[in-house]
């Protein structure tokens, strides 16, 4: 006894729908697998350049490497300004 009262081709039909479901669902899953695993390492990554700094800052020799930094970007515009005017 059929309860949906379905012809053949409908439940061949249905049984595709439903496959193709199940597909999608494993898809899905895998894909946020991966993402789940590609932020982790992005975390990871972070962390060791967080750490990486700070071995850079007590390993320098001031100590105060924004002031070396607000000093590079200085340099830079002044070294924009002299190309702009030297390319006149």
């Amino acid at each position: 006894m059929n309860l949906l009262a379905l012809n053949p081709e409908q439940a061949v039909l249905w049984w595709v729908a439903l496959a193709i479901g199940a597909v999608v669902v494993a898809v899905v899953i895998v894909l946020f697998l991966f993402l789940s695993r590609l932020l982790h390492d992005i975390r990871f990554g972070v962390a060791a350049m967080g750490e990486m700094a700070e071995q850079v800052e007590r390993g320098s020799a001031t100590g105060d490497l924004r002031a070396t930094a607000m000093t590079l970007r200085e340099i830079r515009e002044e070294i924009r300004i002299h190309d702009d005017l030297l390319s006149r």
